[in-house]
């Protein structure tokens, strides 16, 4: 490893992904074990992506969550952009997919509770909003807390990639998981974006499958937005509680205006499915939500 950075000592690389690369690092000036995200050069390349990546990512500082990974702070050297966070020793959940093919309902009720306190928090806190959320970004430390990665990160590089790549290039983001207001490109996203995109990606865990598989990035983006609906999760697993079922119908509405309003309202029917009372969400009807749940 010939890259440098100061106050660190690079240990050894932990994973590369399509916008950084991620270093285990003692941080010297406290002998801490840290993760550090190296980006690639291509996130960087004006002086307004340099400051919105700066200031998003001492701006995670702020973020106090048992569920959330900790930033610990943000730098450039010789034009090489970072940020240093708490090491996790654990794995993501793309990683237990790549060996399992799926997770059970009641540990992906737990992934879903969680994640949506963290970011309930980052909503009512913060105004932030992931935009990026996926198996890969979800993690699970030693002690089986899950743990959320690259809140807010991941919307500075959203836009800043947006602004600086090609027409063709635009769309941001993983496609399987993505929600339609993120591919109309809308400028008012808020928290039901979240939403739609946890939903994607606990279909995904419980499945073993994503949405629309077998298709290329652009024909997913069009199954989003478009007429074309995922089986209901019973369908492929039949254990699937068919209440989980339904707040997935729900999180998963086409029209953002369908879904749950917030994240308190997803996690009260959340409380509601582990007491096995009646949820607030009732049945989409055909074609308003991108998995179907059958009544039966």
């Amino acid at each position: 490893m010939n890259t440098q950075l100061p106050n660190l000592g690079l240990i050894s690389v932990l994973g590369k992904g399509g916008t950084a690369t991620v270093y285990r690092a003692k941080q010297l000036s406290t002998g801490r074990d840290v993760a550090v995200k190296v980006l690639d050069a291509d996130f960087v390349e004006t002086a307004d992506d340099i400051i919105r990546f700066l200031d998003e990512a001492r701006a995670c500082a702020r973020f106090r969550h048992r569920n959330i990974v900790r930033v610990y702070d943000a730098g450039e050297t010789d034009g090489i952009y970072y940020f240093v966070m708490e090491l996790i020793n654990g794995y993501t959940f793309a990683t237990y997919l790549q060996r399992k093919k799926q997770i059970a309902a009641d540990d992906a009720l737990i992934i879903l509770e969680s994640v949506a306190a963290a970011l309930q928090y980052a909503w009512q806190k913060f105004r932030v909003v992931h935009c990026d959320l996926k198996p890969d970004n979800i993690m699970v430390d030693a002690d089986g807390t899950i743990k959320l990665m690259d809140l807010g990160i991941a919307k500075s590089l959203l836009t800043g990639a947006r602004e600086n790549k090609g027409k063709e290039e635009e769309i941001m983001g993983t496609p399987a998981y993505m929600s339609p207001e993120q591919i109309y490109d809308l400028k008012d996203i808020d928290c039901r974006s979240d939403i739609y995109s946890l939903g994607a990606t606990i279909y995904h865990l419980i499945t073993g499958t994503t949405l629309f598989p077998g298709k290329t990035d652009q024909q997913v983006v069009d199954c989003h937005i478009g007429a074309s609906f995922a089986r209901d999760p019973r369908r492929i697993v039949p254990s699937i509680p068919k209440k989980l079922a339904l707040i997935l119908n729900r999180m998963l509405a086409k029209d953002r205006n369908l879904r749950y309003p917030n994240w308190e309202t997803l996690s009260a029917d959340i409380q509601h499915l582990y007491a096995d009372e009646p949820l607030l969400a009732t049945p989409l009807q055909p074609r308003e939500s991108s998995v179907i749940f059958s009544l039966e």
